[in-house]
């Protein structure tokens, strides 16, 4: 069993206000040199120094947990986390030290966690289900033989409607028999973004009472 790792919106839990983070302070520029946005250029790579990531904003009223919901499309975790994440296999990452800005000019350590994570050429298209979705919404299901044949169809499909955003996704996904099942975290990219973690880590997660997340039984991923 695999289960897909969410953001917790509990206000008991994270405090007033999702995500817990989303603006930076003013002295912080997320344009300069080596910082946040320079990091978003390496989708596929790792950048060759160490960002920039001291002036992310709390919002007033969000609590501190050890996952922190958060606007900028990654995983930002406390030192207790960073530490058990580093005891299992993960896909390929980078911890980077980042710095959260609370009231009173107080500064927390935390760590993002960046990482590159494609196993799309490992799915098994003709077993796994599709279908075309807007940002809300399924219109239908869409027959796909292979990871080309599903990029021709996107293509295809913006084409035909250049209005709305439709996308073809993976509905529920089977993944084939040389993926590496041992990985405790990843994404599979492409058809579908949940970050998905192993029913060992998440135990793990559980009995070490980490907090800021929930986790959700994966029904929609199937391993050969």
């Amino acid at each position: 069993m695999h289960y897909i790792l969410k953001d917790s919106t509990d206000p008991k839990i994270i405090g007033n206000g999702f995500p817990q983070v989303f603006k930076f302070t003013k002295e912080y520029d997320p344009n300069g040199e080596k910082a946040i946005f320079e990091l978003y250029k390496y989708r596929f790579e790792f950048p060759n120094f160490v960002p920039n990531l001291s002036g992310l904003k709390l919002a007033g009223y969000a609590k501190l947990t050890d996952f922190i919901s958060n606007s900028f499309n990654t995983i930002i975790v406390s030192l207790k986390t960073k530490l058990l994440l580093e005891d299992f296999n993960l896909c390929p990452h980078r911890f980077y030290p980042c710095s959260l800005h609370g009231k009173k000019g107080r500064e927390y350590d935390y760590y993002w966690l960046h990482i590159i994570s494609d196993y799309s050429d490992y799915v098994d298209y003709k077993k796994s289900t599709f279908v075309e979705y807007d940002l809300f919404n399924k219109k239908g299901s869409v027959l796909v033989e292979s990871k080309e044949d599903l990029l021709k169809k996107r293509e295809e499909l913006k084409i035909k409607d250049t209005e709305n955003f439709w996308t073809i996704w993976g509905d529920k996904i089977v993944m084939q028999s040389n993926f590496e099942k041992r990985l405790d975290l990843f994404i599979v990219s492409l058809i579908d973004g949940n970050i998905y973690v192993s029913s060992r880590l998440y135990s793990e997660i559980i009995k070490n009472n980490l907090t800021g997340c929930n986790l959700i039984p994966a029904n929609n991923i199937e391993f050969s």
